[in-house]
Parts: structure tokens; C-alpha cells; sequence
């Protein structure tokens, strides 16, 4: 599941970086080689603190994106073997239209909407929070 789920959403974060990496200023790059900066120190010192709002995005879409699965857990496994891949939304469709539980299920979907929205505040707070 990881590496489909990996694969699915690769090519938007991919995307985001590129875009990210064409706003940097060049002129960033000259004055850290100036400085005596080799490659890995210009990516740490310029290009990963310049990417850090597509770094938040990406991570919160991905974060969504994997708790959110539902589709691909249903078609490619069923959520088997056994409970292996059941992610919380295949379980609020196992026990709302499988077991015709809709009240635990209706408990899992609001779980699950109140937990994607810490995280993505949590995300959204430890990446953006420390640009000041």
C-alpha cells in the first residue's frame, strides 16, 4: 500500500518542489558558494529553508491523502489480509454498509475529520511556524 500510495502522490509533490525551487534567487546560491558552501550545504542553507511552505503543503496533502485512502485499500486489497490495511475511512465503509454499524462508523468519520485537522494545524504549525 505504502509504495502505490507513494507513487500516487509523487508527481504533485514533485511538482511543488520544482515550482518552489524556480522562486529561489539565484543570487542565494552565489553569495553561499562565496561563503565557501559545498552543494549539500547550499541545499541546507538555502534551498530547504527557501522550500519550506511546499514542504508544508506537501506534507499535509500526503498526511490527508494516506488517512483519507479509501479507494485504493478497497480495489487493491479489501482491506485484507485479515485487518492489515483497514485505514480508518475503509473502516467507516466496512461498518456502515458490511456490518450495518452506520453509528460507529459515523464515530470513526468524525474521528478521523477531527484528527486530519490537528494534524494538519500540528503540520502546519512545526513547518510554517518557523520563519520568524
Amino acid at each position: 500500500m505504502g509504495l502505490v500510495g507513494t507513487w500516487v502522490e509523487f508527481g504533485l509533490c514533485m511538482v511543488l518542489f520544482l515550482a518552489g525551487c524556480q522562486k529561489i534567487p539565484r543570487e542565494l546560491y552565489e553569495a553561499a558558494r562565496l561563503d565557501g558552501a559545498g552543494p549539500f550545504r547550499e541545499f541546507l542553507a538555502v534551498t530547504l529553508p527557501a522550500l519550506r511552505p511546499e514542504i508544508a503543503v506537501a506534507a499535509t496533502l500526503t498526511i490527508v491523502a494516506g488517512l483519507r485512502n479509501f479507494d485504493l485499500v478497497y480495489i487493491t486489497t479489501g482491506g485484507g489480509p485479515g485487518d492489515a490495511t483497514a485505514v480508518p475511512a475503509f473502516e467507516v465503509y466496512h461498518r456502515a454498509f458490511e456490518t450495518g454499524q452506520v453509528g460507529s462508523a459515523a464515530a470513526v468519520g468524525v474521528s478521523l475529520a477531527a484528527l486530519i485537522f490537528v494534524l494538519t494545524v500540528v503540520v502546519s504549525r512545526a513547518i510554517e511556524g518557523r520563519q520568524s
